[in-house]
């Protein structure tokens, strides 16, 4: 996970002011559009909180056809379906559909938009390193950090 992560948030208000406020610590470069469904080259995740046609499904074509590895997108079940179907008519197949995360976010009871962040950056960052099932780490069994050598692992700031 060397280079920069790059994170596209397509939509505004305060679930989008919350995902660029906690993302400095984690070292990405995030970019924020309220209504540019333009993607820049080698962008690595779309996070889509708008409820608009025009906006929300012409973006998540473009990342879908650009191949970007996490694409998710807020909504009602409702928005969802409703999106769902306007991909579908503009050229997106089933297959595609499944690479898309929505309702986005993992399912940790939030409701304030500060929680609502921290779910969908958690489920960035599992994306990210290839954790399609996510629990507590008090619930896995074996190493914390398989990756690394017995005693190879350290503790930030202590």
């Amino acid at each position: 996970m060397g280079d920069t992560f790059t994170l596209r948030v397509v939509g505004d208000g305060p679930v989008a002011d919350a995902i660029v406020a906690m993302t400095p610590p984690l070292g990405w470069d995030v970019t924020v559009t309220a209504d540019d469904t333009t993607l820049p080259d080698g962008l690595d995740a779309l996070v889509v909180t708008s409820h608009h046609d025009g906006v929300d499904g012409p973006a998540i074509r473009a990342a879908l056809a650009a191949g970007t590895a996490y694409i998710g997108a807020m909504g009602s079940r409702r928005t969802q379906a409703r999106r769902r179907e306007w991909l579908l008519a503009h050229g997106v197949g089933e297959v595609e559909l499944g690479r898309v995360r929505a309702p986005i976010g993992l399912d940790i009871g939030a409701d304030s938009p500060a929680e609502i962040a921290v779910s969908i950056l958690a489920e960035v960052v599992a994306a990210r390193a290839g954790r399609a099932e996510v629990g507590s780490v008090a619930d896995r069994d074996g190493a914390f950090h398989p990756d690394l050598a017995p005693g190879e692992a350290t503790c930030p700031g202590g």
